[in-house]
């Protein structure tokens, strides 16, 4: 039997029926998670709101709850009343830490200055190396899978901060300066039709690693999911 998908049009009726009228506005949802550096088995996006669970923003202490920096959810695995969200693109964004502390993130410095020449790098690019290069992601909507990607790398964020690597000197007495920044690259997952996430209809994206990754650095790491694509709404 050959599936149908809703067109945006019918999107916007099912809505219409419930408030009269619409607005459709380009729009992305996204929610961040922070990654201990014991590793885990899961992260599961999308099911905590605004002023709950916890803040991963960079500084945030243990027990402050999430901020409009964290996500933009206003409500656990569903849009509120009356939203709908024709979803396009799936972003996957790892920030590697600077602190070990439990329930808390501080982002790390990309430059580094070394007193003494050695061969060596920033562990922040390889938590991001050892988050990425394994595990599993998975989009589901009403408990039923609509996309699957594996190793994690394979869901590029569509803008990325990025940092050239340089060294000042190779001199063995002097200092020399190094930085660098790992991160995934490519085109990003483009959902071709797109998948339509209705009013109150559970959704989550779900990253699962087989064996629990240890961040290399030992410290705290931040993963942030992003879905890109029109919000219905109704008219304000």
């Amino acid at each position: 039997m050959k599936q149908s998908f809703p067109s945006l049009n019918e999107m916007a009726a099912n809505l219409a029926v419930d408030v009269g009228s619409i607005e459709v506005v380009k729009w992305e949802i996204y929610d961040y998670l922070l990654y201990p550096t014991a590793g885990t088995p899961q992260l599961s996006f999308f099911q905590t709101a605004i002023g709950q669970g916890q803040s991963t923003s960079s500084g945030a202490a243990a027990g402050v709850t999430k901020f409009i920096s964290d996500t933009n959810m206003t409500g656990a695995g569903v849009l509120p009343a009356p939203q709908a969200l024709w979803v396009e693109t799936i972003e996957l964004v790892t920030e590697p830490g600077s602190v070990a502390t439990a329930n808390t993130f501080t982002l790390v410095n990309p430059g580094n200055f070394i007193a003494v020449a050695a061969a060596t790098v920033q562990a922040g690019a390889h938590d991001v190396n050892a988050i990425l290069v394994g595990g599993s992601m998975q989009f589901n909507v009403s408990q039923k899978p609509y996309y699957q990607a594996a190793p994690l790398y394979r869901a590029p964020p569509l803008t990325r901060v990025q940092l050239d690597a340089s060294i000042a000197t190779n001199s063995a007495t002097a200092g020399e300066v190094l930085k660098e920044k790992s991160y995934s690259s490519g085109e990003a997952i483009m959902l071709n039709p797109g998948v339509g996430i209705m009013t109150a209809q559970n959704f989550n994206v779900q990253l699962s690693w087989p064996i629990i990754v240890a961040t290399p650095s030992g410290f705290n790491a931040r993963v942030g999911c992003v879905l890109s694509g029109w919000l219905f709404r109704g008219v304000q």
